[in-house]
């Protein structure tokens, strides 16, 4: 599908020229500001409404997601696996029991989002999205359990994502409840390593899926008519679906997180691809285009889309009264932007943003509207913060609330700034800080899982898969006389070999891509995957081997 800005016989040539300059502006270290799909987003000036923040509560670990139940009470999720309650503006000490044990061992694991049922009245039901498994194979699942009193009863797992995310990304994210009671859940596509999986219809890897209350696919989705799909398949094509929102037209909104740049808003319909990662306007973390193309005839273009990332968090709509001149303003909390970003949407198209809390600088992993119409925020940190906007000034009574800026440290350090937030202080990310390639140590873990089958640098005695020197500068599946599955040899599928889909692919080769035949079992050492992949991106096609 094209979308409506696509007007003109040269759109093409302007958006392959626009990626020539994006892609040199990036080479050489220069910051773009803002890129749309098509004609330029208008931004107009933005007149100071007049807020401030005030802070409730401090020293949250790693707060993901906020809620509020019809006694007033808020939940809040800490990613290592802790839900706590608020009440009357008073964090209890004392966490709730009975969460599930979870996979802790990145940033984008943990206990995740929680969501009362609809009829939570009734029948005391919240439902939550988590994470277990291991390093390299990292499973996604929905959790509905009641709330006895202090304590989460009668807990099922109702869906859990059919192929496991490798190192690296998400692999479950929002909750969406809809008018009918029904939910859609956003499924994120494990990050760059596997997102050959994201175009494929027999996983939930990058997709939006709807489920009925129960874990079950909601009867005749829109992709239930093509062979192998999925059933609880709604849109397809995202990289991770970090906000999820109804408007109040009706219609689902996501804001989605791209690589390096290439962040998107998207209008979301039943049975949209919107296109990752075969199109897109991001960026590999080594420099190059992820695509050449940024709009097909079968994809939905997004509404806005933002280079350098921003990387978003969370979306809403606001549709309180406490600040009526934003009512049906999108917000959208922001990590690497340090910013909760408003954005005014008319006739598909964002025409105005102002960037709020910018002064405090930190990391806004969530925003969501209280029952009494301010705006909340949650911090990501070790000693995370829960904050509320406030319209006009705070008095003098309200002036020891206002919520004071993060002291930076000196220089601008990202690593030490990350450090004293306590946010990469995970084992995937430490071996990630820590890791320094070891020639010998390499050889010998390659020789160890990989050359009884590949040849690869010295080893030339791999007799049944392809010769791996050259691997990491060429595409899956195209060296001839050699059988690859359908997916590494199918164009929308394959994948370019690169570091993160190396790391994924040697990591559990049978999982991410479904029908690779291979001996070698699932490598869930970080360390070692890191080691091997670094070994194969130093060698040259021709140097070993066949």
């Amino acid at each position: 599908m094209k979308s409506a800005s696509i007007q003109h016989d040269n759109g093409h040539s302007r958006r392959r020229w626009a990626l020539a300059a994006a892609s040199a502006l990036a080479m050489a270290g220069m910051a773009l500001t803002a890129c749309t799909p098509g004609p330029a987003t208008e931004k107009q000036a933005v007149a100071e409404p007049g807020h401030w923040a005030e802070q409730l509560i401090e020293g949250l670990d790693h707060p993901w997601a906020m809620t509020w139940l019809p006694n007033g009470d808020m939940l809040i999720t800490e990613r290592p696996g802790r839900l706590r309650v608020v009440r009357n503006g008073v964090l209890d000490p004392k966490p709730i029991e009975g969460t599930p044990e979870v996979l802790n061992t990145s940033i984008f694991d943990g206990l995740l989002d929680v969501k009362p049922d609809p009829d939570f009245a009734s029948n005391q039901t919240l439902f939550f999205t988590f994470v277990t498994g291991t390093d390299s194979a990292r499973t996604g699942s929905i959790l509905k359990a009641r709330l006895d009193g202090h304590t989460l009863v009668d807990q099922k797992v109702i869906f859990s994502t059919s192929a496991p995310a490798p190192p690296g990304g998400p692999s479950i994210m929002r909750i969406l409840f809809m008018p009918d009671k029904t939910m859609l859940v956003g499924v994120g596509s494990g990050g760059q390593g596997s997102r050959g999986m994201v175009q494929r219809l027999d996983n939930q890897s990058g997709k939006i899926i709807h489920l009925n209350r129960d874990g079950s696919a909601v009867a005749n989705g829109p992709f239930s008519k093509e062979a192998g799909a999925r059933p609880e398949l709604w849109a397809i094509g995202f990289r991770n679906s970090a906000g999820i929102a109804l408007g109040s037209d009706g219609n689902v909104w996501t804001i989605d997180i791209g690589p390096k740049g290439g962040d998107e808003l998207n209008l979301v319909k039943p049975g949209g691809n919107y296109g990752w990662p075969l199109v897109s306007w991001g960026f590999d973390y080594s420099g190059r285009a992820m695509s050449d193309m940024q709009d097909g005839p079968d994809f939905v273009d997004p509404v806005a889309v933002w280079s350098p990332s921003r990387a978003p968090g969370d979306l809403m709509e606001y549709s309180g009264d406490r600040f009526p001149q934003w009512r049906g303003d999108f917000f959208a909390s922001e990590l690497m932007g340090h910013v909760l970003r408003r954005l005014r949407v008319q006739d598909g198209k964002v025409v105005q943003e102002e960037a709020l809390l910018s002064d405090l600088r930190e990391r806004i992993r969530s925003a969501a509207m209280g029952p009494d119409g301010y705006i909340y925020v949650i911090t990501d940190s070790a000693k995370g913060r829960l904050l509320r906007l406030r319209p006009g000034k705070p008095d003098k009574a309200e002036s020891g609330r206002v919520a004071k800026p993060y002291a930076l440290p000196s220089g601008g350090n990202m690593v030490e700034d990350f450090a004293r937030r306590g946010v990469y202080q995970e084992k995937y990310t430490q071996v990630l800080f820590a890791f320094k390639y070891d020639e010998a140590k390499a050889k010998t873990l390659f020789g160890q899982n990989c050359s009884s089958c590949h040849s690869a640098g010295s080893f030339t005695t791999g007799e049944i898969g392809p010769d791996l020197n050259g691997v990491a500068k060429r595409r899956s599946g195209s060296l001839p006389g050699f059988a690859y599955s359908a997916a590494l040899r199918d164009p929308k599928t394959a994948v370019q070999w690169d570091h993160d889909s190396l790391v994924a692919f040697i990591a559990n080769p049978q999982s991410y891509y479904p029908g690779t035949k291979m001996m070698t079992a699932p490598i869930d050492d970080l360390e070692t995957l890191l080691q091997i992949t670094a070994f194969l991106e130093k060698t040259e096609p021709g140097k070993a081997g066949r």
